[in-house]
């Protein structure tokens, strides 16, 4: 997987690097989707595409979106999409992936709107309310106290 030695303010999770270590057989595209999907997997060809004109933040969590399909096994229905189960999976695996507690709190130390912290994180908006509603007990409690740390200090 990709480096994971901690730097501050660094992007810890590589969607592409972990692709291409585990999944050395897939391809990625930058393409014109007509903005209907962020991303589309076509496992004939094995190949991942993305979205070309949205922002790196929005790519980069379809990425970790798509790879997380193929860690998870989901394979295509007859009409070529997943289920909604399969893609909420999804959306929380990539989410815990791209986003560790620790950047988190850091990141809200830093700001309390959330736009800013998912520009910050490097995700895309709904990355990042995916990664705070999946968020277990042990984590909600750490950020309560950075929470309660800011709130202090304003």
């Amino acid at each position: 997987m990709a480096d994971r030695a901690h730097r501050p303010g660094a992007l810890r999770y590589d969607p592409a690097a972990d692709l291409a270590d585990r999944h050395p057989g897939w391809v990625v595209g930058l393409v014109d989707l007509g903005g209907l999907v962020p991303e589309v997997l076509c496992w004939v060809r094995r190949v991942i595409l993305i979205e070309a004109g949205s922002s790196p933040e929005v790519q980069r969590s379809s990425l970790a979106h798509a790879v997380a399909h193929l860690d998870l096994g989901h394979r295509r229905t007859v009409a070529g999409f997943f289920e909604n189960r399969e893609e909420l999976q999804a959306d929380h695996l990539a989410a815990r992936r791209l986003i560790e507690v620790d950047q988190l709190a850091d990141a809200l130390r830093w700001s309390q709107d959330r736009g800013e912290v998912a520009l910050q994180l490097g995700v895309d908006l709904a990355t990042l309310q995916t990664r705070e509603a999946g968020l277990t007990p042990a984590e909600r409690r750490r950020l309560r106290g950075v929470r309660r740390l800011v709130a202090a200090t304003a």
